[in-house]
């Protein structure tokens, strides 16, 4: 598949309800992680999954430079993937058609970027994927947060399909 085929497969999958019990088969638990999860697609291409790679403007061997630029990256992927992303809280209700996606940054010492992770709200729960990994259900993210100390907050999202 080119790129142009596989930026429609994740159009097409973010638009429709999310399918996480795909997550049960090898093949798309092996090749999604937790951003295709936050973005709601279960397409098995994980090369497409990491963020600023859907709107082609991050080169996959390049590190990331700051929390400012993921979070650029990030709207950057929700366009070209025609999803409206807004900043958001944890308290704020969501309406028909929309979801949130919390995103957290682990830097190193010296400040650069190590690792992200995304958590995603939908149907009254947060859940998080991990690659090679099923759906896992959240119960309480402010407790879960603890897991990714001393990871930084990179925000709260709200997305509309």
């Amino acid at each position: 598949m080119n790129k142009t085929e596989i930026r429609n497969q994740i159009i097409k999958e973010v638009h429709e309800k999310p399918l996480f019990e795909k997550y049960n088969e090898s093949k798309v638990r092996n090749n999604t992680n937790c951003y295709s999860h936050a973005l709601g697609t279960t397409f098995p291409y994980l090369q497409a999954y990491r963020i600023g790679a859907i709107c082609e403007q991050k080169p996959i061997t390049e590190e990331y430079r700051s929390i400012e630029e993921i979070k650029r990256l990030l709207f950057l992927d929700c366009e070209a993937i025609q999803l409206k992303i807004e900043e958001s809280s944890l308290e704020e209700e969501l309406s028909e058609g929309q979801f949130k996606i919390a995103l957290f940054v682990e830097k190193w010492s010296n400040g650069k970027i190590n690792d992200y992770h995304f958590f995603r709200f939908d149907d009254g729960r947060w859940s998080e994927k991990r690659k090679r990994e099923p759906m896992v259900l959240i119960e309480d993210l402010k407790e879960n947060k603890v897991n990714y100390y001393p990871w930084n907050l990179g925000g709260f999202y709200k997305i509309t399909k």
